[in-house]
């Protein structure tokens, strides 16, 4: 059975952890206080380890951080119950597998654990490179925050979009780690360029292509590692066969490592430029033509309503008949705030029309409103 270490800020998620995980944990419940004290002993390290925030950001940092170097091998979770996401930490990138943020619902911390519990327990007798590639990475990832995230971000998609189309993912992550160690060895510039998922310019794939054909040619001067070659050189392709490199390959020719890792890691760069889950998959979903589409509709299918659905803000004079309001609106009446519309109210012409008549006078609404674009 694998050992669950338990810290809680909140002293109130004890007893729903305990329901959830006894059957499959061995859970130890540790005050904050005696954490310090937990991680000088000679224990045995935790398998997870899950820390419930109350605090200052930058001491919760410090505390991970602390915690990562002392049971480096076990699965992290942060559990931020004060906190909405990840913008309001700023520049802060805290090591850590997984945040959860308010609302941390229970199916939330649910899925977390079960997406790192798989891989750990499918690690516990790992072949020696895969132990190579984790060390690496981890050791890599301490001083480049952004290959670090999108390690921990991708890693657990991977298994999962696998598990759900029946491929084998564990040549996937290979793949994907010895991608990530390719784009370790690129400079500041082009490294931020690709990880930032803004600046991905033609030229600047044609440069990273370029050393992923150099890493290419070295895995195939030796037979172990000739089959995930191939893999690797067509990362960068889009399933209609744009992208490079620039040959005849395409669609289901393409590798199925290349195909899930291309869709996963743009997803990660939507992430990292700020947009929801919504939003991402909205996107992913308008460039249809540069994915797998199995792949892609299975992906929508694993990330649930979340991922199903693009929030985005629109002004009254933009709204149109069938869009879906995303919360509830609002308005000023009398002098006193009522609320005008609310959230999952599809709008009418005759709804609109008042809208856009009176949201400067008698309703006073002067901000754009949330709708909801379905995907599908």
């Amino acid at each position: 059975m694998m050992k669950m270490l338990l810290v809680d800020e909140s002293k109130k998620v004890f007893p729903t952890i305990q329901s959830l995980f006894e059957k499959e944990f061995d859970i130890t419940h540790l005050e904050p206080d005696l954490l310090k004290e937990k991680m000088s002993t000679k224990d045995e390290a935790p398998d997870f380890t899950l820390f419930v925030s109350m605090g200052n950001i930058q001491d919760t940092y410090l505390k991970m951080k602390e915690m990562r170097q002392c049971w480096p091998k076990a699965v992290t979770i942060l559990i931020l119950p004060t906190i909405s996401s990840q913008k309001e930490l700023g520049n802060i990138v805290i090591p850590v597998h997984r945040i959860i943020f308010k609302p941390c619902s229970k199916q939330l911390v649910m899925m977390a654990v079960e997406d790192f519990r798989d891989l750990l327990s499918d690690s516990l007798e790992p072949r020696q490179d895969e132990m190579i590639l984790c060390c690496l990475l981890e050791f890599i990832g301490a001083n480049m925050p952004l290959l670090y995230v999108s390690y921990n971000r991708v890693m657990p998609l991977i298994m999962n979009l696998c598990k759900k189309v029946g491929y084998d993912w564990r040549p996937v992550k290979k793949v994907f780690a010895l991608y990530l160690l390719m784009l370790s060895r690129l400079d500041e510039d082009m490294l931020n360029g690709m990880m930032s998922g803004e600046k991905r310019s033609p030229s600047l794939l044609k440069k990273v292509y370029e050393h992923v054909a150099k890493m290419v040619d070295l895995l195939r001067m030796d037979e172990a590692t000739q089959d995930i070659a191939d893999d690797l050189k067509y990362v960068l392709k889009k399933f209609d066969g744009s992208g490079f490199p620039a040959d005849d390959i395409k669609e289901m020719d393409i590798p199925a490592s290349s195909r899930i890792i291309r869709l996963l890691f743009d997803y990660h760069h939507l992430l990292q430029q700020g947009k929801s889950t919504g939003e991402a998959l909205f996107v992913l979903d308008q460039r249809s033509k540069w994915y797998d589409g199995v792949l892609l509709h299975a992906f929508i299918d694993i990330l649930g309503d979340a991922g199903k659905n693009r929030i985005r803000t629109v002004y009254p004079l933009g709204l149109t008949t069938g869009m879906e309001i995303a919360e509830d609106v609002y308005g000023v009446i009398d002098a006193k705030k009522r609320k005008i519309l609310s959230c999952g109210e599809i709008l009418t012409e005759e709804t609109i029309d008042y809208l856009q008549r009176h949201s400067e006078d008698i309703l006073d609404i002067t901000e754009p409103i949330k709708i909801c674009d379905a995907l599908l």
